[in-house]
């Protein structure tokens, strides 16, 4: 829900993802489909293609085999491989740099990458295709094309063609900044229900589209007894609370008076760490409104 960092993201990043997905292999496959001239387009864009950005994926590459067949379209998918490649710890290891611990999507689900036998590289994280590869196939490796994500965002919550790169990419755009979790309460006793709801800051039309295609809102709906967890506390730990344990006992012992509200609250308050817990933005949200946290 907070923008990916991708500051490691450089030439030697590209040169080594190259390799991993072994880019002459699928060159010399693609060379040996027939009429030669219908295919050469992508050979010749090969290596720019799989690097590209999503702007120039938009402008340049999105069309580039609108004049294939589905059976022509069926053999690239298949010379890309990117079921085998997702298998390659070589190939993974380039999504786990990104070093996330919730689907960028949702913050609902953890994403994990871990290795299984000496060979194949599993991961509970799986790869979200931005335009998907049975419409695409040739974008099917396109680093900016491939999101880490949950398996629910990725396998249950398919988009229709309408939000097809509609939605926001955790790449370029931020969620966090779009929208907000709100709670409404039916009285100030704690024994009372939260009543939980999404709502969007602004007009956003591809933040809206996002909360409909990963059902954001009906996700969170169920979320009821997480959102009073966290409002129970934030009547608890109080600016003055919060305070008052700092100065007795934590500033002691090195801590900052903000990783005294991390601990208090079992979450990361820095918006910068939204990716790192499952339900961060929903708890920062709901202390903002509290005026827990500060509003930045």
């Amino acid at each position: 829900m907070k923008q990916i960092d991708l500051s490691i993201v450089n030439e030697a990043f590209f040169q080594s993802y190259l390799e991993s997905v072994d880019i002459d292999k699928i060159k010399i496959s693609l060379k040996k489909l027939k009429p030669q001239s219908k295919f050469k387009n992508l050979i010749d864009n090969l290596e720019n293609l799989i690097k590209a950005d999503i702007s120039n994926i938009q402008t340049k590459y999105l069309t580039l085999l609108n004049h294939c067949s589905p059976k022509e379209k069926k053999k690239i998918e298949n010379i890309f491989n990117y079921s085998a490649n997702r298998q390659k710890e070589n190939f993974m290891e380039h999504f786990k740099k990104l070093n996330l611990k919730s689907c960028p999507f949702c913050n609902n689900n953890y994403v994990y990458f871990y290795k299984v036998g000496a060979k194949k590289f599993n991961t509970l994280a799986t790869l979200e295709h931005y335009y998907p590869k049975v419409k695409y196939p040739h974008l099917s490796l396109s680093f900016y094309n491939l999101i880490p994500s949950c398996a629910t965002c990725n396998s249950k919550f398919k988009g229709n063609e309408t939000q097809e790169g509609n939605i926001l990419h955790p790449y370029y755009e931020c969620f966090d900044e779009k929208a907000k979790f709100s709670v409404s309460v039916n009285t100030l006793g704690i024994e009372k229900d939260i009543e939980l709801e999404v709502n969007i800051k602004s007009t956003d039309e591809r933040c809206k589209k996002s909360i409909e295609r990963f059902q954001l809102d009906k996700i969170y709906k169920e979320h009821n007894d997480i959102a009073k967890e966290i409002w129970n506390k934030a009547q608890l730990y109080n600016e003055s609370r919060i305070d008052e344990l700092y100065k007795s006992f934590y500033k002691e012992l090195g801590y900052l008076k903000e990783d005294v509200k991390n601990f208090a609250f079992c979450s990361y308050l820095d918006k910068k760490d939204i990716h790192k817990r499952n339900h961060t933005k929903l708890t920062q949200d709901i202390l903002k409104q509290f005026k827990i946290i500060k509003k930045i």
